[in-house]
């Protein structure tokens, strides 16, 4: 069975960008070409009246404000609200609500001085100023004078705009959302007039949207609550801010016009639904915003223009052709899969960003590749102190990872580690090892599980392991086997599946006495049948193994990985040089026979293929029985043995 080695071609994405290769050559495009899916919905969140609750996914790096922003702004335009209360001068405690339009705050305030004035002003500069008409508004402004209008007169929000207002809601608290009636002390006693209310966020979001992220109300719950009586209702009811006292002033509750965006990540959204079930209900619509663009579903042209638009917003120097070619390698890289690219914006500006600097210092007019990895090298040098621990251990020879000669029962198996407190993970190989005898109760011990350093994953690829035994020998009888599976050196929890593939070829070769080429490294995950599965961080282990073969002087390696995984190679510099230099062949698998033949030197066949890898450890498990056989009937002339002798003293006595 011939695997081919994985061309040079493979080895990084290459995305087509037509005629363009620079920059400049783009068109700016906005966040929202970005989520063409999630526009005409949001477009009919806008227009829909009675929508008042949307639900979005967010992600890390996401500027949502930034997003909707986007969206709004190709949206017809409605006018921002505000509202306006005044006190009854004439009766103790009361004060009225009013509603007007934001862009007519200058002018109201103007009517209201006239009123104050002349006692008259006109009534459709008044009408114009109001959202409905107030039969009760005029007389209450007449009550109003040069003494009293600070006190018994104010305008919630008094900002001249006629665009609708999007408010970014962080660091909630009560007052901070939803405003109080703040009280004066004076003379002795506790006073409260109009003047002493306090707006929250939810006033100045009147008639507009207001952002907030679902963990600021998984922390405080009754925030929760009392928006969702808000949006039910359409009004909120002012509160003291020292609930405590008693004050005099009983104003109007607040007529809020506001649609909520909630964001947060699925996790977030989750954990609210689990604190109140008619999140499903109350909620208008759900928006997923997805962390990653497809370029098999969107023009490239599309990410291109966006990646302009951060570095216009940002004022940074821009691309040239191999520094857009470097980046998007990168940001695909990110993502871990060659059709998508990373839409992180605060990684890409921070990288951007240092990328800037660097290129100033250097006096270039625009980022070049160079520019780009001078950037990631001095990145990983500032947090590649596990990896330096790592290499000390490999040239002191305080771990063992063998990478010459073949060895019975062992085989270089390939993990990611990660570091709590670690932003990056890296690659390191592992050495997997199997003891064990074709004589026993079928039972492949896993010494991770047994000693309570593995998770549940991989505890289920080793079930997986025995299922796969148990298929491929067991026909009809179980296969009488004991091995035990080990990952040396390994003192932390393991979990995942990406060894299961190492693991069963390890046990192989114990089990047939044939060596493994230690020159070789495997990553993947099977199935019962022997198929071969993709796993994750393929990019990380492949660089791992060149790190630890370059340590031990190897300069002739491989590495099999399941063939699915071809479609997330991303590889280093180093590792395409090593590749195109024929140091380092990648084989791309399906099958674990395959690994066998490439690991083994040896067809795995059939159980009936004389000759095959297969076929040794069934005719070894068979000489195996007639043994067990013989020793079974050996064991039963003892016991006839016995029973007469027991038999003949008996009849003496």
């Amino acid at each position: 069975m011939l695997t081919e080695k994985i061309t040079a071609d493979k080895l990084i994405p290459i995305f087509d960008l037509g005629s363009r290769c620079k920059l400049e050559e783009f068109d700016t495009a906005t966040r929202d070409k970005l989520f063409p899916q999630n526009n005409k919905l949001f477009a009919l969140f806008h227009d829909t009246l009675t929508a008042k609750l949307l639900v979005a996914t967010d992600f890390d790096g996401f500027d949502h404000i930034k997003t909707f922003s986007n969206m709004l702004h190709n949206m017809p335009i409605k006018r921002a609200k505000s509202i306006c209360y005044v006190e009854d001068v004439t009766k103790v405690g009361r004060a009225h609500a009013f509603e007007i339009w934001r862009d007519k705050t200058g002018l109201f305030k103007q009517l209201i001085e006239q009123i104050i004035a002349t006692g008259e002003c006109s009534d459709e500069q008044l009408r114009g100023c109001l959202i409905k008409q107030y039969p009760n508004l005029m007389p209450l402004l007449l009550n109003l004078n040069e003494f009293n209008v600070e006190q018994a007169f104010k305008i919630l929000v008094d900002e001249q705009t006629s665009a609708v207002n999007l408010i970014d809601a962080v660091n909630l608290d009560y007052t901070t959302l939803f405003g109080n009636l703040d009280t004066l002390y004076k003379n002795s006693s506790y006073t409260s007039n109009v003047a002493q209310l306090t707006p929250g966020l939810i006033h100045q979001a009147h008639g507009g949207y207001i952002v907030i992220k679902i963990d600021e109300l998984i922390n405080n719950a009754s925030l929760w609550y009392q928006l969702k009586s808000v949006l039910k209702h359409g009004v909120l009811n002012w509160r003291p801010s020292n609930q405590a006292i008693q004050t005099e002033l009983k104003p109007d509750a607040a007529p809020i016009d506001v649609k909520v965006i909630l964001v947060g990540d699925r996790f977030a959204i989750s954990q609210l639904t689990e604190g109140d079930r008619a999140l499903s209900s109350l909620a208008s619509s759900f928006i997923d915003f997805s962390s990653e663009f497809n370029v098999s579903e969107q023009p490239i042209a599309n990410y291109v223009g966006y990646i302009k638009s951060l570095i216009t917003d940002a004022n940074l120097l821009p691309l040239s052709a191999c520094g857009l070619k470097r980046l998007l390698q990168l940001s695909s890289r990110w993502c871990e899969h060659n059709n998508y690219l990373s839409l992180n914006e605060a990684k890409l500006t921070t990288l951007l960003s240092y990328c800037h600097q660097i290129a100033l210092g250097n006096k270039l007019d625009s980022i070049d590749s160079n520019t780009l990895n001078t950037v990631l090298e001095l990145q990983y040098e500032a947090l590649n102190g596990y990896i330096r621990l790592s290499n000390e251990g490999i040239i002191e020879k305080q771990i063992i990872l063998e990478t010459h000669g073949s060895k019975i029962g062992q085989i270089n198996g390939l993990s990611v580690l990660e570091m709590d407190g670690h932003p990056e993970s890296f690659g390191e190989p592992i050495r997997i090892t199997a003891t064990g005898h074709l004589n026993g109760d079928g039972d492949i011990s896993d010494v991770e599980r047994k000693a309570e350093l593995a998770g549940n994953i991989h505890a289920k690829s080793m079930m997986i392991i025995q299922g796969f035994f148990t298929h491929t020998f067991a026909k009809p009888l179980p296969l009488p086997i004991s091995a035990n599976l080990v990952f040396e050196q390994s003192y932390g929890e393991i979990d995942g599946d990406s060894a299961a593939l190492a693991g069963t070829c390890a046990l192989l070769s114990m089990f047939a006495q044939k060596p493994i080429a230690q020159n070789l490294a495997v990553t993947g995950a099977i199935d019962q049948f022997g198929t071969v599965l993709a796993v994750g961080g393929i990019n990380e282990k492949l660089e791992g193994f060149l790190r630890i073969c370059e340590l031990n002087g190897q300069t002739d390696m491989g590495v099999l990985i399941p063939a699915a995984n071809i479609i997330n190679l991303n590889l280093s510099d180093k590792l395409v040089a090593a590749v195109n230099n024929e140091q380092l062949a990648i084989y791309p698998i399906t099958h674990i026979d395959q690994a066998i033949e490439l690991l083994m030197d040896i067809k795995a066949g059939t159980v009936d293929d004389e000759g095959s890898l297969y076929n040794i450890i069934q005719l070894l498990a068979e000489e195996n029985d007639k043994l067990d056989d013989n020793e079974t009937g050996f064991v039963k002339k003892l016991k006839q043995l016995y029973a007469k002798i027991i038999g003949k003293q008996g009849c003496n006595n």
